[in-house]
């Protein structure tokens, strides 16, 4: 007897602005806040930056912070928006595709990956529109059965400054977009300048993913979807860049997709 099915939501109407899951990017740890005299006391907290949330809102859209959940609240809140937003942060542990820890790889939060590379799969399978940001990149690649390289410098060199010093409104290198790539027709052109602030990147490439761009040591700089609808990642923080219009025209893109977005459905037993 095949499964019952319930719609998610009805769909919104036009003028209302899609509801956009943002990951938290860092999780800290009570000893590394610095209190301030009038707030609260130290204590393990969720930290972003609000360029995610300005960036989001300026293109059309009602951002909505996400912490790491359980496991099995992502359905739920699946059910209540329209697309996600995989934001920045920390390493990812090597553990989850399957290789040793580098002696460089940084400070990792077991379950910031957790509810990250679920949220990520759960959203895939809906269909959502994704939007990934660096770390966001990564988790997204990852999620696909991909690989990362711990440590870019190992196999690049140090000729492009992928962790710059500069500001992160300062775009640093430039990225070569495949003219025939979902990025060249949003950014409109074939080559941008970005920020850089990784030191880990692609290696392997996950499943229906395919690199759209490339830095001139070929490291990848973007990913796309080849198998549905708006999936797309980019190495830099695009969100410090909004104040150029191609970098401006990426959220909007990814806005208008959550807006035209509509529910499917999912098994009942799916629902929490």
């Amino acid at each position: 007897m095949p499964a019952q099915v319930a719609p998610i939501r009805a769909p919104h109407t036009p003028d209302l602005r899609p509801l956009i899951a943002v990951t938290t990017s860092e999780v800290r740890r009570s000893g590394t806040v610095t209190p301030t005299p009038q707030g609260e006391p130290p204590q393990r907290e969720m930290a972003l930056g609000l360029r995610y949330l300005q960036a989001l809102e300026a293109a059309g859209a009602i951002p909505v912070v996400i912490p790491p959940l359980a496991i099995e609240r992502i359905e739920p809140l699946l059910s209540r928006i329209d697309g996600v937003c995989l934001s920045g942060g920390p390493d990812l542990d090597p553990e989850g595709y399957g290789e040793r820890r580098h002696p460089l790889t940084g400070p990792t939060e077991a379950d910031l990956d957790a509810f990250e590379l679920a949220l990520a799969r759960a959203a895939d399978a809906r269909e959502l529109p994704i939007l990934a940001v660096c770390r966001g990149l990564q988790v997204l690649n990852v999620a696909r059965g991909g690989t990362l390289h711990q440590h870019l410098p190992d196999l690049v060199g140090d000729r492009i400054a992928h962790r710059q010093q500069q500001r992160s409104s300062d775009p640093t290198h430039w990225v070569s977009i495949d003219p025939s790539s979902q990025l060249a027709a949003i950014l409109s052109r074939n080559r941008a300048k970005v920020n850089s602030f990784h030191h880990q990147a692609v290696a392997t490439i996950g499943r229906g993913l395919v690199a759209s761009s490339h830095a001139s040591d070929g490291t990848i700089e973007s990913l796309e979807a080849l198998d549905r609808g708006f999936v797309l990642g980019v190495q830099w923080h695009a969100e410090c860049l909004v104040n150029r219009r191609e970098q401006a025209a990426l959220f909007r893109s990814f806005v208008e997709a959550a807006r035209r977005f509509q529910p499917g459905t999912v098994p009942l037993e799916q629902v929490a």
